[in-house]
């Protein structure tokens, strides 16, 4: 064995080592500045919609009881209110998401769009957790008990008569 091949050996052991550290001290320069990947970051805005959402459905109690879960006006009431909840309690989860918080107006209707779309699945946790009030409003077992919507209800009663 020649000693060129001894060293060519150790150079090889050597840059695998040097790789190996240089791997390990940029993740902990990264984790040290606190810098995030995308995933991450998704991650947290996902988890601050799903929260924000469960708050403004908290707060639409009353609505909740009368109309039931699957109501338009309750739907609202819960974006119209989770939308200043999110915007007030994790504003620098929309910074990192890149939310213009500058702009009041473009921002409003991104955290809207963004609730919009979180409504559902934090919706259905919230209704299925055991805190929470019944499911829906009482579904009606004829169409004589609906109320009345004009004519288009009784053509649609008399139709499937």
């Amino acid at each position: 064995m020649h000693w060129t091949d001894i060293t060519n050996a150790l150079l090889q052991v050597a840059a695998a080592l040097i790789l190996a550290v240089g791997t390990w001290a940029v993740g902990q320069i990264v984790q040290w500045l606190g810098l995030k990947n995308q995933a991450q970051v998704t991650a947290t805005l996902d988890d601050a919609l799903n929260k924000s959402v469960i708050y403004g459905l908290q707060q639409a109690q009353d609505q909740i009881r009368a109309k039931g879960w699957d109501h338009a006006d309750v739907r609202n009431q819960t974006l119209a209110t989770s939308g200043q909840y999110l915007i007030d309690r994790f504003p620098d989860v929309l910074r990192a998401a890149g939310f213009d918080m500058g702009n009041p107006q473009a921002l409003s209707e991104r955290v809207t769009g963004a609730l919009d779309r979180a409504f559902p699945h934090a919706a259905a946790t919230a209704a299925a957790s055991p805190s929470t009030p019944p499911a829906t409003a009482p579904n009606p077992q004829t169409t004589q008990q609906l109320p009345r919507e004009g004519a288009v209800l009784q053509q649609v009663a008399t139709a499937t008569a």
